[in-house]
């Protein structure tokens, strides 16, 4: 299984590795800085030796695919040179802890919230969630109280948790269906300062300083009580 040097430094922009396999436009490598789209952000894009990497993905064995711009001209068992877009990268990141904490702020502020869904995109982000009411109101104030925990400057940080440890803290669930988690070998959780624990293969920023300012621009009624809301950072 591809190692994912991601997990270990989600600031590492380069890296060399071994090619294990190629398909086509299909690249394997032994570790890897991109990331594979899952849970709601998107994969890594690049280049690995100077070819384009345009999708990052899992393979049915748990393997990282890089999707290139076309065939490689390097072969299995070569050293090769991997670059991830950073711009890019970085954004999502800022986008995904802002999400992190708009969940932080709902589960405070609401208590039991259901979160039915979320999605990364390189300008924006949208939540949905089970909410009685999503008003001019309700979004100011959680807007508000978003930008305050950002103000905080609170550390962002990972760590791998066994099956048992997830069993004893059910909250850790409140993002994921059963059926979701209970296939993964390795369980990684993703926290805010003390303010927020949670189930997260993903990429943040190191502090919420770094999300910048967080805008909710778009909300709208899904269903009975179900609301989505699209966020950008600035």
């Amino acid at each position: 299984m591809t190692e994912k040097l991601f997990w270990q430094d989600a600031y590492l922009k380069e890296f060399d590795a071994k090619v294990l396999e190629i398909k086509g436009k299909e690249v394997i490598l032994d570790k890897t800085a991109f990331y594979a789209r899952s849970g709601g952000q998107p994969g890594d894009t690049g280049e690995i030796n100077g070819i384009k990497v345009v999708d990052t993905y899992y393979d049915a064995n748990g393997n990282i695919v890089h999707l290139l711009e076309r065939e490689p001209d390097f072969k299995v068992n070569d050293i090769v040179h991997g670059k991830i877009d950073w711009e890019r990268r970085h954004k999502i990141m800022r986008l995904h802890t802002a999400a992190h904490i708009i969940s932080a702020v709902l589960v405070n502020a609401f208590g039991n919230i259901k979160f039915t869904g979320s999605q990364i995109y390189e300008d924006r982000a949208r939540m949905d969630f089970n909410l009685e009411k999503l008003d001019d109101e309700v979004v100011r104030f959680i807007e508000e109280k978003a930008n305050e925990i950002i103000e905080k400057d609170l550390p962002v940080f990972s760590k791998i948790i066994s099956k048992e440890e997830l069993e004893n803290h059910p909250e850790l669930k409140r993002l994921m269906d059963e059926s979701k988690y209970e296939k993964f070998d390795v369980l990684r959780v993703v926290g805010i300062g003390d303010i927020d624990l949670q189930l997260d293969g993903g990429t943040h920023v190191k502090s919420t300083k770094e999300v910048g300012k967080i805008k909710i621009v778009k909300r709208e009624n899904k269903g009975k009580n179900n609301r989505r809301i699209t966020i950008v950072v600035e």
